[in-house]
């Protein structure tokens, strides 16, 4: 389980080059968390200890985190109490990282609310995270990209993937893909920022996959957008899943759909 970082354990990280990262927090399982350049800030990233080369890369990028309290109100932190992203990227098929949301796991003076609530689609977090992408397919020396996202990461994984050359796939996982209609299905106040409905459709092999049990993101809410995106050839269903379980238990079978596609 990931611990939320203190400052004891916010001590030891560096911001990494694309290169090397220095002073890695070690995770288990062989992972190795640290931080990133991102366009002038910082994100938390982790990838396996031991690298190995990779043509391709899959990045997982985390959903939104505890955007907000229990009242309603802007959380103090947004780093999430379970970092569902963490647990794909670690089990998924093939060399995999995963790039956390911005201001969650770092210290940054930088950091305010509206970075984790209605600003969490703006110009400047999808600016931060394709920097990190980009940090991260050096660090592995990749020449094609695949991005995964679950929840609110999955909405980053299109607004990002959408602005890159070097995307070989897409997939996302309870994604509120189209922003606006899903704020508006859950009586949320609008959010400031992009949303992938207003994308063309992205010309990379896509798997979207809503939670048939998913009481957050609605299929019926992000179907639409998702089909667009993905086009003819993607694969757009409904899984009988809830919003944050059990996707990583059948990271096989999401990675072997996107192999299929032309």
């Amino acid at each position: 389980m990931w611990r939320r970082l203190t400052p004891l354990f916010l001590a030891p990280l560096l911001i990494a080059s694309p290169v090397a990262a220095r002073h890695a927090d070690p995770l288990g399982d062989g992972w190795m968390r640290f931080e990133v350049a991102a366009a002038g800030r910082t994100l938390a990233a982790a990838m396996p200890s031991v690298d190995e080369p990779a043509s391709t890369l899959t990045i997982v990028i985390e959903g939104d985190g505890r955007a907000h309290d229990r009242h309603g109100r802007a959380s103090a932190d947004p780093t999430p109490t379970r970092a569902v992203g963490l647990e794909l990227a670690k089990v998924w098929p093939g060399p995999a990282a995963w790039l956390g949301r911005p201001c969650q796991y770092v210290k940054d003076a930088a950091c305010e609310a509206a970075h984790w609530t209605t600003h969490r689609f703006s110009e400047e977090a999808v600016a931060m995270t394709d920097a990190a992408v980009s940090a991260l397919m050096a660090r592995a020396g990749a020449e094609k990209l695949v991005l995964v996202g679950w929840s609110g990461g999955g909405v980053m994984a299109a607004l990002v993937g959408a602005r890159r050359d070097d995307l070989a796939g897409l997939v996302t996982l309870a994604a509120p893909l189209d922003v606006e209609a899903w704020t508006a299905s859950r009586g949320l106040s609008p959010l400031e920022g992009l949303d992938p409905a207003d994308l063309q459709p992205i010309p990379a092999p896509q798997v979207h996959l809503s939670g048939a049990f998913d009481p957050m993101v609605r299929p019926a809410v992000v179907k639409q957008t998702a089909r667009r995106l993905a086009g003819p050839q993607g694969q757009v269903e409904t899984w009988p899943e809830r919003h944050d379980c059990c996707w990583a238990a059948r990271v096989d079978e999401i990675a072997a759909r996107l192999k299929l596609q032309p």
